[in-house]
């Protein structure tokens, strides 16, 4: 069977993976793989002259979506891919690489998958999840801060610069696009989405719902 493509956007720190992470537990005994735009960044530590600090990782180049497609395309004629990992403090690949084997459903998250119309060809069904733009940028410092080595005036500075206008040009399209959109409530609840299980739970049961359905086509 064919696998199916779900694509999951949404603007940064939507709580995007919390919601795939979500909607995987909700297609159980579905097989599933979750498969991150964040680790599909090109190697742009490798260029000459790069700037951390100037480098627009929120515009739609930052992201090799031709490697992305290739193994989107290869996972759905059932052919395993090597994934790439990516290394948010050196801003470069890891030598190792992730196996991806071909699953029931394959599910793709990321600010722009919905960006690129190359890939939006191949998915079978699109979320947009929505979350108020002060609350995603409180978790974006706080993650960024915590967890990439970030210091708040330069998350606040990327924010500005490039995160919202990008997001308004590339991202928030997507919105309209989208087969489903989600109104995260959750958000505002805490800055630890992935702590509020329950109410992602409850988010993610309508798209679960949609493709069951679709799998159940395919039988």
């Amino acid at each position: 069977m064919t696998p199916l493509v779900i694509a999951i956007t949404g603007g940064s720190a939507s709580g995007k993976s919390t919601f795939a992470d979500a909607l995987r537990r909700a297609l159980d005994p579905a097989e599933v793989r979750l498969i991150p735009e964040d680790e599909y960044y090109g190697n742009h530590a490798e260029e000459v002259g790069f700037d951390p600090q100037r480098f627009n990782f929120d515009d739609i180049t930052a992201h090799d979506h031709d490697l992305l497609g290739q193994h989107l395309r290869q996972l759905k004629k059932g052919k395993s891919v090597h994934a790439p990992l990516y290394d948010f403090l050196t801003h470069k690949r890891l030598e190792q690489t992730r196996e991806i084997k071909p699953a029931d459903v394959i599910i793709v998250e990321g600010i722009h998958v919905l960006a690129d119309p190359n890939l939006r060809d191949l998915y079978d069904l699109t979320v947009f999840v929505e979350a108020p733009a002060d609350i995603r940028l409180a978790r974006r410092l706080l993650r960024d801060v915590r967890d990439r080595g970030r210091s708040v005036e330069s998350v606040v500075t990327q924010y500005l610069r490039t995160v919202r206008p990008m997001h308004l040009a590339h991202t928030e399209p997507g919105r309209f696009d989208a087969d489903i959109v989600i109104q995260n409530d959750a958000a505002a609840a805490s800055p630890e989405l992935e702590a509020l299980s329950p109410s992602f739970d409850r988010l993610a049961a309508p798209a679960a719902a949609e493709i069951k359905a679709l799998l159940a086509d395919r039988v």
